[in-house]
């Protein structure tokens, strides 16, 4: 009985060693998935494996891999993708093999994660999986590469539909990966490119947006008039908006006349697929110009004050603002400022700080302006800050100091006049526009003095009626919408002070309560 158990527990054991394919030999087969979408794909961790012999790259003996194997049934290109599902994205890393278990040939090297290669029919790979510890964990994926796209060339141009701004309702699916290069591209003299055609209902500034949707391979827009054959690319001379060979392209467009596109990209071992949205771009932000700023409220932190803004259609009035210092790439032909205020609080220090919105990406740095006076290229005077250390001197331009870790523009300021009005000018480099916050903060402005233990505001989401109470009495309520605008203002002297909102739009806003020298902020739904 007890050899019998031996036995039992011995086959259990070779089938759960075997059944984690630890060496090439055995190693678990893995099917093609139809597509990028990879619905064969295979999930694991290292819990349990060893480090192979034919384990012969550099990564340190903490790394552990294990194997599987591939057989195409068909000969062609396929890509081979490992994708770390926790920890670091460069924990994992695959190798693939040609050969057999004991003379294995690799076909890739030590340091990858995406591979692609035509594979021959009825030839087993093998995949080496790699990870940095017992615990990583990853999916792989073995997809092969689609069929040359119809759209290869100009001739056969898809159709694009109109969208909406910021909403891209007809978005137009396409890939690059296993196209060929047109010879009327101008984005690159050897790349691939697809074609689409859009014709606009009326004459306007149309915006063309590529979105990835696998891969990662920079794609590169241009925008042509005339037809197939003897296609000529819009003007990139200013006063066009046009600059090609963006992810996000820019053309002023005459209505019912058809244009063309091109979508081009680098080679990639990932099958590169995107969206295609063509919008009307939306009008100029209210705060274009210096004389229509965005009011910023002075908070205890950034999180407290910031609001969200864009310099989406902003353009360059050279008729009451002189020319920033800094940041001045190609800003006098597409440069998009927008303009702000700052009233200095009591204590005579505050920052003013941009940092990313996490849902835009066409934003990648800010650069930033203050000043006071008054509109105009003469009556703007500088308002300075002292630059950090090492630097030794003023300015009143920030495009590289960092704060908090935070790589867009900020400026902090000290012993300013309080009550100053300072007016903040914030643009992109070159070419970008997009959302992102801003906010002014005074890390000493002391909210805490507001006893919020005795503090309420109700009801919260609100119809009509917003009761804010204080054990003191509250002298002002000053109510923001989300971008920062004064949409209403009660000045009070009772420690129950009732707010009719009902006359607001729905959405979210932020109320600034003052009782005497305290201040403290709140945020409400208005239904």
């Amino acid at each position: 009985m007890a050899k019998k158990l031996l036995l039992i527990f011995t086959v259990l054991l070779f089938q759960t060693i075997s059944a984690q394919t630890d060496e090439a030999n055995g190693a678990t087969p893995i099917s093609a998935s139809t597509t990028y979408i990879c619905e064969n794909e295979k999930t694991g961790d290292f819990m349990g494996f060893t480090r192979s012999l034919e384990f012969t790259c550099g990564e340190s003996n903490g790394w552990i891999d294990s194997w599987y194997a591939f057989t195409p049934t068909e000969t062609k290109v396929y890509s081979i993708e490992i994708e770390a599902l926790n920890g670091s994205s460069l924990d994992v890393r695959i190798g693939i093999f040609s050969g057999t278990p004991g003379s294995l040939v690799s076909q890739t090297g030590c340091s990858t994660r995406y591979y692609s290669a035509q594979l021959t029919s009825g030839q087993t790979y093998y995949i080496n999986t790699r990870g940095a510890s017992a615990s990583t964990q990853y999916r792989l994926c073995v997809y092969p590469f689609p069929n040359p796209p119809s759209n290869d060339e100009p001739l056969n141009a898809v159709n694009v539909l109109e969208s909406t701004f910021d909403v891209c309702e007809n978005p137009t699916r396409g890939y690059t990966t296993s196209a060929t290069h047109s010879t009327e591209a101008i984005c690159s003299s050897s790349n691939s490119d697809v074609w689409y055609r859009f014709t606009p209902n009326e004459t306007a500034e149309y915006t063309f947006k590529t979105t990835h949707v696998n891969g990662n391979a920079p794609l590169s827009i241009a925008v042509y008039s005339g037809t197939p054959g003897y296609l000529n690319p819009l003007s990139e001379d200013y006063p066009s908006p046009t600059a090609h060979c963006q992810d996000i392209v820019l053309a002023d467009l005459l209505a019912d006349q058809t244009y063309y596109i091109s979508v081009t990209s680098a080679s990639s071992s990932r099958a590169i697929y995107f969206d295609l949205c063509a919008y009307k771009s939306p009008p100029p932000p209210s705060n274009d110009d210096c004389s229509t700023p965005l009011a910023l409220t002075v908070g205890a932190t950034f999180e407290d004050s910031y609001i969200v803004a864009t310099n989406t259609s902003a353009s360059v009035n050279a008729t009451n603002s002189n020319f920033p210092t800094c940041g001045t790439l190609d800003f006098s032909t597409r440069g998009r400022d927008v303009w702000f205020t700052v009233v200095v609080p009591a204590s005579g220090n505050f920052t003013i700080e941009t940092r990313v919105e996490p849902t835009e990406r066409n934003m990648y740095d800010t650069a930033m302006e203050t000043y006071t006076g008054s509109c105009g290229t003469t009556t703007l005077e500088p308002f300075y800050y002292f630059l950090p250390p090492p630097n030794a001197t003023e300015a009143y331009c920030n495009d590289q100091f960092v704060i908090g870790g935070n790589s867009f523009a900020g400026i902090s300021f000290t012993n300013k006049t309080p009550g100053e009005l300072v007016y903040v000018r914030v643009w992109a480099w070159s070419l970008q526009h997009g959302k992102f916050r801003i906010g002014a903060y005074d890390a000493t402005l002391n909210v805490n003095s507001f006893d919020l233990n005795n503090f309420n505001y109700y009801p919260n989401p609100v119809n009509d009626i917003i009761n804010v109470k204080y054990n003191k009495n509250i002298n002002n309520i000053t109510i923001h919408d989300i971008l920062g605008k004064v949409v209403l203002q009660k000045d009070a002297n009772e420690q129950l002070v009732p707010i009719n909102v009902s006359k607001l739009d729905s959405g979210m806003y932020i109320a600034t309560v003052k009782s005497g020298s305290e201040i403290t902020n709140f945020k409400f739904v208005k239904k």
